[in-house]
């Protein structure tokens, strides 16, 4: 607004103009008319005066609009009558929950809140930011309503998971960049645990200078500890992240539920008990008692089988201590009748038992048909459609020589949307590696790069196997030789060599499903099972919501002995039912959507996600033919959802989805900040910490107080406009009586 001084030269062009507008004629009794020397002086000077009071004028106005301010302590009890824009940032983890004397810092921070927004003046605004991983609104906007910003304070849902401060005061202040005020405060609320800060990393907070200093009215940022120095003292039990041996099951089959406990703070050595609770059911025969000493760790490991099909919720759960946010651990596995899996044998012959598929569909089978976990179809790739290809939950390519653009697509949208993908190598597989278009998506499913075939070589006397100590993921480390295996007694002849690549990410097309608008997140290659010469024998590969996974050599016994070995049958089964277990996506990150597989007639409209804090939030519908779903874009609060119906009492229902979003754990270290870290946090007024709500108070509306002072220079033009009226009619009065 400054720019409008320029406004001052205004007068001086009138008055320019105004001159031009007269010529001077000399005429004989010129002489009498004309004024004395002082008088002349006189003239000139009220002119010159009056230009000064209009150039005058329009400064005054240009810099009343741009709204300055002093800044001082002088000033005192006058930064009152300055409206202010203010945000409030409270600290939403789970270590705000810690049972103090006084009750938690989190219910402190929201009266802290509520005290402090009752000395704030009827015009000013305030924002409430709720700080956990990722910043939430409490409210739509900055408001000057004070009973919609209590209501905030109370709608805030109880401290979980992580929170990353530097972000949350990084939103702030983007909120505060639109404020049309020009006092501009920010109030973090927090319970100075080290963790939510990175006092150490420089980089970050230069970055967040950056962002202050690009502000026009850069934020004064004030910091107060709303856990009165209660903070960790005491001893505090954790339990961290459920690892499941298969988050897919089906009816009777074992799953492994393990975790470890972690003991920090506290003197001595104290008994806890660790439960486990199904759906919500505390199972009392599965309690375990633990011994710990300090900063100490114990494994606990349970075992559990399903025996109806559907979604389960398991949870291990710690006696209560100070801070409950991390005494329970969920995650959510689902129970299917039998797992549909299609193999497609790119090498069928009249003799069934030489097909490529033979001894794969017999293992898979070995049940019988009516207790097989596995429901195995065979095809060609021929009859390879969106048919075949729809109830699939892994599909096989077994030796296919090669796959036309249409079937890539369609396998390519199948493992997007959730599914698993196993290629197995032979002597018919195109050098290329199906590859039509480098630049296509399906060409992405393939995350290995085909060299030769390789054979077993003379000097390779105790022949190529399966090296033990590859065997690392959970569901194969069992195949080792160590645990009375023999997946690691079978011999290759033939291996395909090969080498990761991950290919480029490439955009989509137009005219795609809804599920597939944006490109797929493709993840890195992995080689999570070699041969004992080193070459990789199985590499896997995330691709969007699905898992694609190569096999360097045959399912048939061509090229190895495997089908001849007892491990072949539940080598097979957990290979695969680990590839299924994406399709679930039932266990995923803060802020990862949640996507739930549905079937084509289902109606989404009837249905709901119910989140952590009992939050019900609409389902959002895939159109995808293929494979249609249901999703949930917006996961900012760790815990457990559910998909369930609309009901009007909103309870758990056995038919219900569950979904678990994980978070950190490490918000458990409740170290609290150094004095040293603090002074480094607030170095060159980056941030101040007040000791109290008075002392905070004293600061913000005396110490540093800004107020604006356009008001007096608006009386000031006021003033001005009458002396320059009053001159106007002098100048007038005079030129007329020097006229008569």
């Amino acid at each position: 607004m400054l720019a409008g001084l320029a406004g001052v030269i205004l007068p001086i062009l009138a008055h320019l103009l105004s001159r031009k507008r007269y010529d001077t004629v000399d005429w004989g009794a010129m002489q009498f008319l004309e004024l004395d020397p002082s008088a002349r002086r006189n003239l000139q000077l009220e002119d010159l005066l009056l230009l000064l009071v209009r150039m005058l004028l329009i400064a005054l106005l240009a810099i009343a609009l741009a709204r300055p301010w002093f800044n001082g302590s002088w000033l005192g009890r006058w930064a009152s009558t300055t409206s202010r824009d203010v945000v409030i940032v409270i600290d939403g983890s789970y270590s705000m929950g810690w049972e103090g004397r006084q009750g938690t810092p989190h219910t402190a921070a929201t009266r802290l809140a509520r005290q402090f927004a009752a000395d704030l003046r009827s015009g000013d605004t305030v924002m409430v930011l709720d700080a956990r991983e990722q910043p939430r609104l409490a409210l739509p906007g900055p408001t000057r309503d004070r009973e919609r910003f209590r209501q905030a304070l109370e709608d805030l849902p109880a401290p979980s998971g992580t929170a990353n401060l530097h972000e949350a005061i990084a939103r702030g202040i983007q909120i505060l960049a639109s404020g049309t005020n020009v006092q501009r405060e920010m109030l973090v609320l927090t319970d100075h645990q080290a963790l939510s800060w990175k006092p150490d990393d420089a980089t970050l907070w230069a970055r967040l200078d950056d962002l202050k200093a690009q502000s026009t009215v850069p934020p004064r940022i004030w910091v107060l500890d709303a856990a009165t120095g209660e903070l960790g003292k005491g001893a505090n039990f954790t339990i961290e992240r459920l690892q499941l041996s298969r988050e897919m099951a089906v009816p009777n089959v074992p799953v492994r539920i393990s975790s470890k406990v972690r003991y920090r703070g506290g003197e001595g050595a104290i008994a806890r008990n660790v439960f486990i609770e199904v759906n919500g059911q505390r199972l009392a025969d599965q309690t375990l008692r633990l011994n710990m000493t300090p900063e100490g760790e114990a494994t606990v490991e349970f075992e559990r089988q399903f025996e109806t099909p559907g979604s389960h919720l398991v949870s291990v759960v710690l006696d209560n201590d100070p801070l409950p946010g991390d005494n329970r651990s969920d995650a959510a596995i689902v129970v299917a009748g039998s797992l549909p899996v299609l193999l497609v044998d790119g090498d069928k012959k009249l003799d069934p038992t030489r097909s490529e598929t033979f001894f794969a569909r017999a293992a898979l089978t070995a049940g019988g048909a009516d207790s097989s976990w596995i429901k195995a179809t065979v095809v060609t790739p021929a009859e390879l459609n969106a048919d075949t290809i729809r109830p699939a939950a892994v599909i096989v390519l077994a030796n296919v020589e090669a796959l036309t653009p249409e079937t890539q697509s369609l396998l390519e949208r199948s493992v997007a949307g959730g599914h698993g993908l196993l290629f197995t190598l032979g002597d018919k597989v195109p050098k290329n590696g199906y590859v039509l278009d480098p630049d296509s998506p399906p060409a992405a499913l393939f995350p290995i790069q085909l060299k030769e075939i390789a054979s077993q070589t003379a000097e390779e006397s105790q022949g190529v196997r399966v090296a033990g100590n590859s065997l690392e993921l959970p569901w194969i480390r069992q195949f080792r030789a160590g645990t009375e295996g023999t997946l690691t007694d079978a011999r290759f002849s033939r291996w395909w060599k090969v080498v990761p690549v991950r290919p480029r990410e490439v955009a989509t097309k137009e005219g795609e499903p809804t599920s597939r608008k944006q490109a797929p997140v493709i993840g890195t290659p992995l080689v999570i099972a070699k041969l004992t010469n080193g070459d990789p024998w199985i590499v896997t590969q995330r691709y969007d919501r699905g898992m694609t996974a190569v096999l360097t050599s045959t399912l048939d016994a061509d090229w190895n002995t495997l089908p001849a070995k007892t491990d072949f049958v539940p080598w097979l089964h957990e290979l695969l039912f680990s590839l299924a277990s994406t399709a679930t996506n039932r266990n995923v990150e803060v802020g990862t959507p949640l996507v739930l597989n549905i079937p084509p007639e289902l109606k989404v409209d009837d249905y709901e996600f119910v989140g952590p804090s009992g939050k019900k939030f609409p389902a959002g519908r895939i159109h995808d033919e293929l494979q249609p779903g249901a999703i949930l874009s917006e996961v900012s609060l760790p815990g457990v959802y559910r998909f369930a119906k609309k009901d009007a009492d909103g309870k758990p229902s056995v038919t219900d989805e569950h979904f678990v979003a994980n978070f950190d754990r490490g918000e458990s270290d409740l170290t609290v900040l150094t004095e040293a870290q603090r002074a480094a946090l607030e170095a060159e007024g980056r941030l101040v910490f007040a000791t109290d709500l008075p002392d905070l108070m004293k600061q913000m509306f005396v110490g540093t107080a800004r107020t604006e002072f356009w008001w007096l220079l608006i009386y000031g033009f006021l003033a001005l406009i009458s002396v320059e009226a009053w001159m106007t009619r002098r100048m007038l009065r005079g030129a007329k009586s020097r006229g008569a």
